[in-house]
């Protein structure tokens, strides 16, 4: 199989509700219905910076844990998720993240590659957030 390689993505698919226990699993520290999927230190690695902003290309404010999109800076990334929060972004419009500080998840499914509709969803979710 030299030079083969398989889109780990590719062709995946689910329901909204699917991605939505998939997100509050990860909220949840790996832990879902009283049954655990993924280990504590699994969820805290998966959400731990790795690849910073200062690599070549990032936006300033992002970086990659293992599997996600970590916000390290939201003034930087000039978004209103809250530090830390993390999650991932699929080419047409399939959005989510786990906002660990406010104990949200959000799942945005269009089939748009529209980048402004994803933004815009997360300010909505966050400025409806009352205290």
């Amino acid at each position: 199989m030299n030079g083969v390689f398989f889109s780990g993505g590719g062709g995946l698919y689910t329901t909204a509700e699917d991605y939505f226990q998939f997100a509050q699993m990860l909220l949840n520290g790996g832990q879902l219905s009283g049954k655990r999927l993924l280990g504590v230190r699994t969820v805290e690695l998966m959400r731990t910076v790795f690849a910073p902003d200062t690599l070549p290309g990032r936006p300033r404010g992002e970086g990659f844990g293992l599997s996600v999109r970590v916000v390290a800076d939201p003034i930087e990334r000039g978004v209103m998720l809250s530090a830390g929060s993390f999650g991932w972004s699929g080419a047409f419009g399939t959005h989510f993240w786990v906002d660990p500080k406010e104990k949200i998840v959000a799942v945005l499914m269009t089939q748009t590659p529209n980048q402004e509709a994803r933004l815009d969803f997360e300010t909505a979710v966050m400025q409806a957030i009352m205290e």
